[in-house]
């Protein structure tokens, strides 16, 4: 689960690789995306911005 301020929570057994809860962003965060094989994941932020986490690999952005 991610926070419109880039905070990731995590549950269960799944691990956070990151947040950009200390970090100033343009637009808030409204998604979150886990990699297939579980070991990262991508948050979005409502100007397009996409940052990666973990093993997910960054593939480009439209924000900023």
């Amino acid at each position: 689960m991610a926070g419109s301020d880039g905070s990731v929570y995590s549950f269960g057994a799944v691990l956070s690789d990151g947040d950009l809860s200390t970090d100033h962003l343009n637009k808030p965060i409204v998604g979150i995306s886990l990699q297939s094989n579980g070991l990262g994941y991508w948050l979005v932020a409502s100007d397009g911005g996409v940052f990666s986490f973990g093993d997910a690999g960054f593939h480009g952005s439209t924000g900023g």
